[in-house]
């Protein structure tokens, strides 16, 4: 039951990076800063991260772990990565940080590929 919530929980912050990502184009390509509604959207998202950490961690304790150990890497790397984006834009929302954030989000996601790639010991490069 837990492994299938963390795999749920995977597959939505998956989805939610790629969403946070198109909402960075689009604010990119509409000249427009981030504004509350990105604030939120980052917030939500990184809760997500870190309620599947939390199940990952239980799954752990309890003799269920990944089969192999670079998985806890890349789910630490996960936890940090918007909150070291945050404090590295110093909160800022110009053009500047709207790229950033684009950069880093895509980064999250491919970060998550290659958690699921490393759970399951089927890593295609």
């Amino acid at each position: 039951m837990l492994t299938q919530i963390h795999i749920f929980l995977s597959s939505a912050v998956q989805i939610f990076c790629l969403l946070i990502f198109f909402y960075t184009v689009f604010l990119l390509l509409g000249g427009r800063e981030i504004g509350g509604d990105f604030w939120g959207a980052v917030i939500i998202g990184w809760g997500l991260i870190v309620l599947q950490s939390l199940v990952g961690v239980v799954l752990g304790l309890s003799g269920q772990a990944p089969v192999r150990g670079v998985h806890y890497l890349y789910g630490l790397i996960a936890l940090i990565t918007w909150p070291a984006t945050f404090a590295f834009t110093q909160g800022k929302t110009g053009r500047r940080e709207v790229f950033i954030w684009m950069f880093t989000t895509a980064f999250l996601f491919g970060v998550f590929l290659r958690t699921v790639f490393t759970a399951l010991n089927d890593v295609p490069f």
